[in-house]
């Protein structure tokens, strides 16, 4: 941005060595254009470190920042293995024909269950007593409410 200082610096120079009527009105508008000229130029580079400096600021501020989300959550490509093994578990967690043993909470008799065969919306009923292996919890607060 010194260029444009130093441009800037070379037309004053050119303006005094004209000595220049400052009386007439064209050299008073070309003077005072000038004059202009410089603080915008001089703005410019004012501007110009302060972006820069900002800059530098913005650049360690990501570095914290990095340095925080590796220490809260790993490295990238840590974070990639462990997604890696957490599909293979629960892949290998998952298996439809698998059987399910849940003994009842009232009277202590063993249920196998496919997995498949679990539905999620209804509690399955011991053979033995007939009661819900797993009591719906929201009919539990429902009742507590009325």
């Amino acid at each position: 941005m010194s260029n444009i200082t130093d441009r800037t610096a070379y037309l004053r120079g050119l303006a005094e060595g004209l000595s220049l009527d400052k009386e007439k009105g064209e050299n008073r508008l070309l003077l005072e254009m000038l004059s202009v000229m410089d603080e915008m130029a001089q703005k410019i580079v004012e501007l110009d470190s302060d972006i820069g400096e900002l800059d530098e600021f913005v650049e360690s501020i990501d570095s914290d920042l990095g340095d925080i989300e590796d220490a809260l959550f790993g490295d990238d490509d840590d974070m990639d293995e462990d997604e890696d093994e957490d599909d293979d578990e629960e892949s290998e967690a998952f298996d439809e024909n698998e059987e399910l043993s849940f003994d009842c909470p009232h009277c202590g008799k063993t249920l196998q269950i496919k997995a498949a065969d679990i539905d999620f919306d209804e509690s399955p009923l011991c053979p033995s007593c007939n009661k819900p292996f797993f009591p719906d919890v929201i009919d539990g607060e429902d009742e507590e409410e009325h």
